[in-house]
C-alpha cells in the first residue's frame, strides 16, 4: 500500500466531493482519499509574512529618511551661525545675509515638512505591521491536505487526477442590449456574459471553464408543504381558571382576530416570498467559455462573453399620463433560442449611447421579453382633468358618488409612425356595495386587467407622423352614504 499526500488544496474544498481517477500501465486500486486541514503551524501563510517584510522594510526606509531630513536642517541652520555670518575680513553685507537667511528658512521649513510626513506615514505602518503580527500569529489553517491510499501488485505508471467542488465561487449572468434604430427594421443586440467571483483561495490559472445554470444550493427535491389545519380558537383562561372571554369579553374578539390576521399576513409574506424565488429546475444549460481563462481569488470579477443574439424587437412608446407624460421607448420580443434567459443585470444602449440599466426577467423560448430604452421625447403627451366631482344620489340620499374624467392627448413628432401604448387605471373593489362604473362616451379600451393587474386598462394603437389621437377616460364610485371608503394602492 502507498499513500500519496497532496498538501496545497484550498480550505473550501468540499472534503466529501473528493474523487480520484486515473489511467496508466499496469493495475492500481484506489482506496480511501481521506482530507483534514494542515495545522497553521506547518505551513505559514506566505503571501502574509511577505507582507509583513514589506510594511517593516518601508518602515526601515522612513527612517533613513528622517535621519536625512534632519541632516539637512542642521545644515541650513549653520548657514546663519553667527560665525558663519560674521567670517572672513568684513563678514557678510546685509543683502547677503538676507539672502542666507531666506535659503535656511526655506531649507529648515521644506526639511521640517519632510520629517512630519515621515513621521505621520510611519505611525500608519506601526498599526498596519501591529495587525500583520496579530494576524500571523493568530492565523488559521489556510490549506487543505488529501491523503489518497493505492495499492499497486506491479509497477505503474500513468496518470492520476483529483476532482473536487469548492465553495465561494458562483456566476452570475450579465447582459448588454444594444438597440439600433438607424436602418429600415430595428435590430437588437443581445450579448450573454457570464460575471464570475470567486473566493476559494485558489486561483485558477489557464483553465477550461464551462459555467451551468444549475444551482447546487437549491438542492435536489421539492419542498415538502405542510398541511394547513384551521380550527376554533379556544377562549383564553383567566388566572382563577375560568374562560377569558366571560370574565372580559369585550376585548377578547378583537385580540382573536388581530392574532389572526396576524397570522394569516405571516403565512401570506412566507408564501410570496418562496414564490418570488425564479425557479429554473424545468431546464439546465451549460455554456463553455471559449480559450483559456484565469481568473484570481478574491472580490472582483471577471465577465466573460458568453454568445450573442440578432434580434428583431417591435418598438412600443409606452406611457402612463396619470403618473408620468413622458413616453417610454420599449423593445418586444418573443424568445427564440431553447437556451432560456437567465435573471441578471442588462446594459441598455440606443443608438450607441448609453441609455442605463435594467433587470431583465427569466424567460424561456416563446416567453415575452421587454426591455425599456429610455424616454421617446418625439412623442408628446398631455394628461388633463376634465371634472372631479363627489356628491350624494338618490331621494332620501341613500349613496354617496364620485366621479373623475380625465383627457389624454397624444401627438407624434417624429418622421415614422409610432406605436403607442397607453395605460391608466380604474378603481377595483372587492365589496358589493361599492359599484365601479364607467362614464358614458369614454374611450373604450384595447385591454383591461392588461398583463393580468387588475384594473388596468390600456390603449394601443398606431399614431402617424405629426398625426394626433385624444382618449378620454373616467369612472363613477358610488356606495352607501353611512359608510367611508378608502383607496389601497399596489394590489393586485
Amino acid at each position: 500500500d502507498h499513500v500519496l499526500v497532496l498538501d496545497d488544496l484550498p480550505l473550501a474544498v468540499d472534503a466529501a466531493s473528493l474523487r480520484v481517477a486515473g489511467a496508466g500501465t499496469g493495475q492500481l486500486t484506489i482506496g480511501s482519499v481521506d482530507a483534514r486541514q494542515q495545522r497553521a503551524t506547518e505551513r505559514p501563510d506566505p503571501a502574509a509574512i511577505r507582507r509583513l517584510e514589506v510594511l517593516r522594510d518601508e518602515r526601515l526606509s522612513l527612517d533613513d529618511r528622517i535621519a536625512a531630513e534632519r541632516v539637512r536642517k542642521r545644515a541650513a541652520e549653520a548657514l546663519v551661525a553667527p560665525t558663519t555670518l560674521a567670517g572672513g575680513e568684513r563678514g557678510l553685507n546685509v543683502g547677503e545675509a538676507r539672502q542666507a537667511l531666506a535659503a535656511a528658512l526655506e531649507e529648515t521649513l521644506a526639511a521640517d515638512r519632510a520629517i512630519r510626513e515621515a513621521e505621520q506615514r510611519q505611525r500608519g505602518l506601526d498599526r498596519e505591521i501591529a495587525e500583520a503580527e496579530a494576524g500571523v500569529r493568530a492565523q488559521p489553517p489556510r490549506r487543505l491536505e488529501a491523503r489518497v491510499t493505492v495499492e499497486a501488485q506491479a509497477a505503474f505508471k500513468g496518470e492520476l487526477t483529483l476532482s473536487y467542488a469548492v465553495r465561494g465561487a458562483r456566476w452570475t449572468p450579465v447582459y448588454d442590449a444594444r438597440l439600433s434604430t438607424a436602418g429600415a427594421k430595428p435590430v437588437l443586440e443581445l450579448v450573454r456574459r457570464a460575471e464570475i467571483r470567486q473566493q476559494t483561495g485558489e486561483d485558477w490559472s489557464d483553465i477550461a471553464l464551462t459555467v451551468s445554470t444549475a444551482r447546487v444550493a437549491r438542492g435536489g427535491s421539492v419542498p415538502v408543504l405542510p398541511s394547513l389545519i384551521i380550527r376554533y380558537q379556544e377562549p383564553e383562561r383567566a388566572l382563577g381558571g375560568a374562560p377569558r372571554s366571560s370574565a372580559m369579553p369585550a376585548p377578547a374578539a378583537p385580540a382573536a382576530r388581530m392574532r389572526q390576521e396576524d397570522q394569516a399576513t405571516a403565512l401570506a409574506g412566507r408564501v410570496a416570498e418562496a414564490e418570488a424565488v425564479v425557479d429554473m429546475g424545468g431546464f439546465q444549460a451549460s455554456f463553455a467559455i471559449p480559450g483559456r481563462t484565469t481568473i484570481p481569488s478574491g472580490d472582483s470579477a471577471r465577465a466573460l462573453r458568453i454568445g450573442t443574439s440578432a434580434i428583431e424587437p417591435q418598438l412600443v412608446s409606452r406611457v402612463v399620463p396619470s403618473l408620468d407624460t413622458t413616453a417610454f421607448l420599449e423593445a418586444r420580443f418573443k424568445h427564440a433560442e431553447d437556451v432560456p434567459l437567465m435573471p441578471g443585470r442588462v446594459s441598455l444602449y440606443r443608438d450607441g449611447v448609453f441609455a442605463g440599466r435594467a433587470a431583465l426577467s427569466a424567460a424561456t423560448r416563446e416567453d415575452e421579453v421587454k426591455l425599456g430604452f429610455g424616454p421617446d421625447d418625439l412623442v408628446r403627451v398631455e394628461h388633463h382633468v376634465v371634472r372631479r366631482t363627489d356628491g350624494s344620489a338618490g331621494i332620501i340620499t341613500s349613496s354617496k358618488t364620485e366621479e373623475q374624467e380625465f383627457r389624454i392627448v397624444l401627438r407624434n413628432g417624429a418622421q415614422a409612425p409610432r406605436r403607442l401604448v397607453v395605460e391608466d387605471r380604474i378603481p377595483v373593489t372587492e365589496v358589493q356595495d361599492i359599484v365601479v362604473e364607467a362614464l358614458s362616451g369614454m374611450t373604450a379600451p384595447t385591454a383591461r386587467d392588461a398583463d393580468g393587474r387588475r384594473g388596468i386598462v390600456a390603449w394601443s394603437f398606431d399614431l402617424a407622423p405629426g398625426a394626433t389621437r385624444d382618449i378620454r377616460h373616467g369612472w363613477r364610485l358610488r356606495w352607501p352614504s353611512e359608510r367611508r371608503i378608502q383607496p389601497v394602492q399596489g394590489r393586485m
